[in-house]
């Protein structure tokens, strides 16, 4: 039988994937997981229900990020729904300017309140879609996890980023097509990285960088 949750458990499911966090960035992930939990009857968070797929699926995913790439000094998490992976992302990197991009009402409330609760620094939300059009300062990263092809999020993007800028996407096994698409569709980007790892025995991830 599983142990219940509690922030002890949290460390070792962490620790188990080879990442270790401070007390202070383990607190925090642990007061956001009860976020989390408390309010997503009412803002429609996570599908998920079980502490250790939620751990997995959700935190180990994001925090794998910065142990395989270097995160941009600042960032738009597009369609960061509960806060995937720019919440996790902040605690673990609070230099990391970050901005949460997400247009539903009910999680960008809840996004607000956890940016209140947890005292994070340079971090806002942008309650919109991302769009070519959008009239956001300039950036030097986007991240984004699950939410469309890597076209289309190419496409959206190319006017919010400065030169060199790099785009990271947090992908299935299965993406190798939408790779080559988007060198063929999307000229003014250089694929850069394609790196493979996982977040369980079972849970294969890709992360794949293009640069502008």
């Amino acid at each position: 039988k599983s142990p219940n949750p509690s922030i002890h458990y949290l460390d070792a499911l962490l620790k188990e994937q080879r990442i270790t966090l401070n007390q202070n960035q383990l607190e925090q992930l642990w007061r956001y997981h009860k976020l989390l939990r408390n309010n997503n009857k009412d803002h429609d968070l996570t599908r998920l229900i079980k502490f250790e797929t939620i751990v997995t699926k959700h935190y180990v995913d994001c925090l794998m990020v910065p142990k395989l790439f270097k995160v941009p000094s600042s960032i738009i998490d597009i369609g960061t729904g509960a806060g995937f992976p720019g919440i996790p992302l902040k605690i673990v990197s609070p230099e990391t300017n970050i901005i949460l991009a997400e247009h539903r009402p009910r999680r960008v409330e809840f996004l607000e309140m956890v940016i209140k609760e947890l005292g994070l620094k340079n971090i806002s939300t942008y309650p919109h879609k991302v769009t070519s059009s959008s009239q956001i300062e300039k950036l030097d990263g986007v991240i984004t996890r699950a939410l469309e092809t890597i076209p289309e999020t190419l496409r959206r993007v190319e006017n919010i980023l400065n030169p060199g800028a790099k785009v990271i996407f947090m992908k299935g096994p299965n993406c190798s097509q939408e790779i080559g698409e988007a060198k063929m569709t999307s000229p003014i980007f250089k694929f850069e990285k394609d790196i493979h790892y996982s977040i369980s025995k079972v849970d294969k991830r890709r992360l794949v960088v293009f640069s502008l």
